[in-house]
Parts: C-alpha cells; sequence; structure tokens
C-alpha cells in the first residue's frame, strides 16, 4: 500500500493532479491537489484503495492526521473513498474534528454530495470516538487523574477551559481552579 509520497506536480487531472516521484507519476485524487501551481514540490499522505474492486486509486491528503480520519471516515456506512476525500478537500482535520464533536450537521452538510443522513451517521458514529481521542491524548489528563478527578470530569475541564498560550502549569492551574468550581457544586 502507498502510504506517503514526495515529488512534485507534473500536472493537473479533472479530480487531482499526476504527481511525479523520480520516474514515476502517480494519479493521485484530491481537489486541493488542483489548486497547486504546476511543478510545486508536495509531500502527501495516501490512501491506496480500489475502485470497484479493480482500478488502483490514490486519495491524497497535506497531512497524517489527515489521513487518519480519511480512514475513520471510511468506517461510517455510505461514506466512501471519494466523499471522505470531498469532506477533507472541504474542511481542514481541525474544523472537521471540531464539527464532528460538536454535532455541526449545517457545516458536514455543506460538503457537496454529503446528505444530512450521511452526516448525521458521522457526527454519531465519530463524535464519541473524536472526543475521546482529544480528551484522553491531553497531556494534562494523566496528571489530573493522578489527583483524583474523574475521567469525565477532566473532559469537561479540557472543552470548558483556553489554555491556549499559557506554559503548562498555568494551563494545569487553570483547569485545576474549573475543576473545583464545578467539583465544588456537586
Amino acid at each position: 500500500m502507498i502510504a506517503y509520497l514526495k515529488g512534485t506536480i507534473l500536472t493537473h487531472t479533472p479530480h487531482g493532479a499526476i504527481v511525479q516521484t523520480g520516474d514515476i507519476g502517480y494519479d493521485c485524487i484530491g481537489g486541493w491537489l488542483t489548486s497547486l501551481t504546476i511543478g510545486s514540490a508536495v509531500e502527501l499522505y495516501c490512501y491506496h484503495y480500489l475502485e470497484n474492486q479493480s482500478i488502483p486509486r490514490l486519495l491524497a491528503v497535506s497531512s497524517l492526521e489527515a489521513r487518519s480520519l480519511v480512514i475513520s471516515l471510511l468506517d461510517v456506512s455510505g461514506v466512501g473513498p471519494k466523499m471522505a476525500g470531498r469532506i477533507l478537500d472541504y474542511l481542514t482535520p481541525e474544523s472537521l474534528i471540531a464539527a464532528i464533536t460538536s454535532g455541526d450537521l449545517d457545516t458536514l452538510s455543506r460538503v457537496k454530495g454529503l446528505g444530512k443522513k450521511t452526516a448525521q451517521k458521522i457526527i454519531l458514529e465519530l463524535g464519541r470516538t473524536l472526543v475521546m481521542d482529544t480528551t484522553s491524548n491531553s497531556p494534562y489528563s494523566e496528571a489530573l487523574l493522578s489527583l483524583g478527578f474523574t475521567k469525565s470530569e477532566i473532559d469537561t475541564a479540557l472543552k470548558n477551559t483556553n489554555v491556549s498560550g499559557l506554559t503548562e502549569s498555568q494551563a494545569l492551574s487553570a483547569l485545576m481552579r474549573n475543576l473545583g468550581s464545578h467539583h465544588g457544586n456537586k
């Protein structure tokens, strides 16, 4: 399976671009590739799949996080590789995660060809997993768990506390203040 390519845009295609790596050109699907200049250097993370069980295709995205999201989206009934690619052509990984975890059906429904029912499935099937992934991977979760707070309390505090721009100790203090104010209200 081809998962990564580094090369240059040789030419554009109706669905993406041909990326030259050495003496080989890979036909990569991704609407975002058409906005890049021919000859520009690219690093692509790819999802290699078979269309109609016989035609090999490469869906190209710009980051490893986006590739992981493609694979997660493919687990949702009704979402195929082309739709997953369209979703990530329209939304950045960060905005897709935000839309899914907040249940923002309107944002997802703006993706061309993505109906409300499938958008609802995406939110239902991936929402809980993505919330768990984003909060449990926080560098503060383990420290707060060791202080006796529950995962649920920590998840709520992480969602409700802006820690951007703070040092680790300032962020932990802000989270603990948030946890303390909610913990005392029980």
